[in-house]
């Protein structure tokens, strides 16, 4: 490490990079999201000639990256009875070694004296006599009160020995790992004092940023709709999206698709089997696996919760779930529904369990929120029997499906139809129906309490579809036992906000209930049809 602290120490450091992805352009994913990574932005980079400890030269600076850093300069200085160390906890492969090599380089620069640890066996002191020189525990130890009062220790090895636990070191240590690997450094939590933060999943643009410095040449068209399909599918993952699955060409990613892929399915069966026992939990704090959960932090970064990897791996564990036993994937969805940390996996078998009901065709009732009298009439409309779904990439492409040829209006045969969004972005809107020419149903799949419904999606779809859209009925889809959450309005667009100029738009709000004896019902083998909001075996 010597090298590191001769080209840095006691030097400025003036970060900017400016990434250009419009380079990058093409319109394989028309998407909100898609699009954010395609802007041109600035990016902090982090670039030295020596080898850094998480084995690069260089890194992308995430925002992630620079909050957490002045969160720990406000704690940096121990004071009795307060924090004396943190902890950063964060899944595997969420750029923990990244950031500790940042952190490192920073203090090296301002000249700042600091240990960095592997494991007990390999210290590495940084000041102005060790120059980056290897050490050892004892010598840590033995340092004088002074020494310590000034020293941060940044590591990614779990603390265990009894002398990390003493309170009577004055320096401020810094561990950030995996939960798993949080549980061998219990006593030290403890007996610290020590603080805690968790580190946020990477956004889509820092993933593109990152691809892109690693790169040689500005990515292709093809390689970024590859690694967005990755983010998507399989989780906003950076080692996953930059190096488990290859992006070198299309060969090369459906190989490594295939074999991490592969590592999904096992995880999901075992997960079937235990009957949801091996927790979504569990897979993140025992196994250390980002394969079918990842850590969700709160907005203060203060807890987190886990939670299924994104849409794409929900449906899978619910489509895998049906195939072993449609009675069976019913009783595990009860179970799920039954635990906190499993509610968003539940929530992706209930969205599933609504796709299925309405692609069976039938008709359905709903009941308008804000009811004002007791003779308020439901709103009633029918989806069509359908032997696959209808699905739609964008706005622009439900228009021209749905659209007169050569004309303006809504074509009859869409009448009835249900349509999803191909892409699993596609936010406030999981499904729709025209019910009439004029009349567009939006369908919101939720186990939440209340849920919005954001006016950008709303606005681009009115935008795209024939101007003879006059009504659009925005139907809540709940399960029975939430139907006490659903008697008044939900937060949603007004209907002058989706269309500014015109004047005989409405937006009505609406829930329909989907009860366990349907999903039951259409948990048993056996033709049926729905009709009326109800089950008939045929």
């Amino acid at each position: 490490m010597q090298d590191l602290y001769d080209e840095l120490w006691g030097k400025h450091f003036h970060p900017g990079y400016k990434v250009n992805l419009n380079e990058t352009g093409d319109k394989t994913f028309p998407d909100l999201e898609f699009a954010k990574g395609k802007k041109e932005q600035v990016f902090n980079i982090l670039k030295v000639r020596s080898k850094l400890p998480c084995g690069m030269n260089q890194l992308l600076v995430c925002q992630e990256f620079e909050m957490i850093k002045h969160k720990l300069l406000e704690t940096g200085i121990p004071v009795r009875n307060l924090n004396l160390d943190c902890k950063i906890a964060s899944q595997p492969s969420s750029g923990k070694s990244f950031f500790l090599s940042y952190l490192l380089v920073l203090r090296i620069l301002a000249g700042q004296p600091t240990i960095f640890r592997r494991n007990d066996s390999h210290y590495y002191l940084f000041d102005s006599n060790s120059h980056g020189s290897k050490t050892d525990a004892n010598s840590l130890f033995d340092l004088s009160q002074d020494q310590k009062r000034v020293l941060w220790i940044l590591t990614d090895g779990v603390l265990e020995g009894e002398g990390w636990n003493d309170k009577g070191h004055s320096w401020f240590g810094v561990l950030a790992v995996s939960p798993k690997n949080l549980r061998g450094s219990r006593k030290w939590v403890k007996d610290r004092n020590v603080g805690s933060r968790n580190m946020r999943k990477w956004e889509w643009d820092e993933i593109v940023a990152a691809f892109s410095l690693e790169s040689s040449e500005p990515p292709t068209p093809c390689q970024i709709s590859m690694l967005f399909t990755t983010f998507t599918c399989l989780g906003p993952i950076a080692r996953t999206c930059l190096q488990s699955i290859s992006l070198r060409d299309a060969k090369a990613y459906n190989r490594s698709l295939k074999m991490y892929l592969d590592k999904v399915d096992d995880e999901i069966d075992t997960f079937i089997v235990q009957g949801g026992f091996q927790t979504v939990d569990s897979s993140i704090h025992q196994h250390a696996s980002h394969m079918i959960a990842i850590i969700d932090p709160s907005d203060d970064r203060l807890s987190c919760k886990a939670q299924i990897t994104s849409r794409w791996i929900a449906h899978k564990v619910f489509e895998k779930a049906q195939i072993k036993s449609q009675l069976n994937c019913f009783e595990l969805y009860k179970y799920l529904t039954h635990q906190d940390p499993l509610r968003s996996a539940a929530g992706w078998f209930f969205e599933g369990y609504t796709h299925d009901w309405f692609g069976k065709g039938g008709s359905f009732e709903a009941d308008e929120l804000l009811i004002k009298d007791n003779n308020t009439p439901p709103l009633k409309f029918k989806t069509n029997e359908s032997k696959s779904l209808n699905y739609f990439m964008d706005a622009n492409n439900l228009a021209t499906q749905v659209r007169v040829e050569g004309g303006q209006g809504v074509e009859q045969d869409a009448i009835g139809k249900y349509f999803l969004p191909y892409n699993a972005n596609f936010e406030s809107v999981d499904g729709l129906v025209f019910s009439d020419l004029d009349t567009l149903i939006l369908l919101q799949i939720t186990i939440a309490k209340s849920h919005d419904i954001k006016l950008c999606r709303v606005k681009k779809l009115c935008k795209s579809l024939p101007a003879t859209i006059k009504n659009i009925h925005i139907v809540f889809i709940i399960p029975e036992d939430y139907i006490s959450e659903y008697l008044s309005i939900q937060s949603v667009p007004e209907a002058s906000d989706v269309k500014p100029r015109a004047t005989d738009l409405t937006i009505n709000q609406f829930r329909l209930v989907l009860t366990e004896e349907i999903m039951q019902l259409m948990a048993v083998d056996g033709p049926f049809k729905v009709r009326d909001g109800g089950l008939v075996f045929g």
